[in-house]
């Protein structure tokens, strides 16, 4: 008797953690332990395992060290060779892949946005290294002594630095235009050639060219993390999915998650049970 009510108090505290699934009353007052526990707890469950999901589980740290485990760098490696394998048995250009993967209108945005962004970059490096000073230096070098009427000493400097301006000018004027006709010129050249042709001509380049790809892969992946991770989403991509749960729905899950402790809870009761049970009978027949 002593097992059966340790079984059947345990069954139904477990019973009572889930259940009922909405507040029950009598007239006007509320029923004491309804909702259930978790139904009731809902959006707390849903914030602690949010927070301990993206703080345990999906930290840069842990996405780190298991991108650098031998069993993903094998799989990104496979996945490579298949990648070079289907590369090599494609006619497609890269311009047809592309087109294919963004649409025609976003591919010429974005190559038209490329070209902007070099030309801008390659002014500002220039500009920056202070080419023209550097240009105008090497070419009075060159021409001492071939025109000896060019300044030397503090007049030099002078010269320098003033031509070295000109040249700056019109490097800011005429490098755009150079850098779009060569960008154009030499990534159409690119664009348009079959991808197993351009495979086939670097074939001896390949392994070097797949270890560059994995170090990228990686140090983008690895590089982008804090900022993915760490802006909250994951958090609240859980508590949202689990909020948006019906209770029915939640404790299914987490009966499900729970089956074995659950039950071993119900067993431990009716094992308590007995063994209280039969301490008490057996006292009673003592004394």
């Amino acid at each position: 008797m002593g097992a059966l009510i340790g079984y059947g108090t345990n069954t139904l505290a477990v019973e009572m953690l889930f259940r009922p699934f909405a507040p029950k009353y009598f007239g006007k007052w509320r029923l004491p332990f309804t909702p259930g526990l978790i139904p009731k707890e809902q959006g707390r469950i849903a914030e602690s395992l949010g927070g301990l999901i993206e703080k345990e589980l999906f930290s840069p740290e842990v996405i780190t060290e298991a991108l650098n485990t031998p069993e993903t760098k094998q799989a990104i490696s496979a996945w490579l060779d298949q990648f070079f394998e289907t590369a090599f048995a494609s006619d497609k250009t890269p311009r047809e892949l592309l087109i294919q993967t963004f649409g025609e209108g976003e591919y010429i945005q974005r190559r038209q946005d490329l070209s902007a962004f070099l030309c801008s970059f390659c002014v500002e490096k220039a500009t920056k290294a202070k080419l023209g000073e550097s240009l105008a230096r090497q070419l009075s070098h060159r021409l001492d002594g071939i025109l000896p009427f060019l300044p030397s000493g503090s007049f030099e400097d002078v010269y320098v630095k003033t031509l070295g301006k000109l040249i700056d000018r019109e490097l800011e004027k005429s490098l755009p235009d150079i850098v779009q006709k060569y960008v154009y010129t030499e990534a159409g050249t690119f664009l348009g050639t079959p991808v197993s042709v351009t495979l086939k001509k670097h074939e001896q380049k390949l392994p070097q060219l797949k270890s560059s790809l994995m170090g990228f892969i990686y140090a983008v992946i690895v590089g982008a993390l804090p900022q993915l991770l760490g802006s909250g989403e994951i958090r609240r991509l859980v508590v949202n999915r689990i909020n948006s749960l019906e209770p029915r729905a939640l404790n299914s899950l987490l009966k499900g998650l729970m089956k074995k402790e659950l039950a071993a809870i119900e067993w431990l009761g009716a094992l308590l049970g007995g063994i209280l049970g039969a301490v008490t009978w057996f006292a009673g027949r003592v004394f």
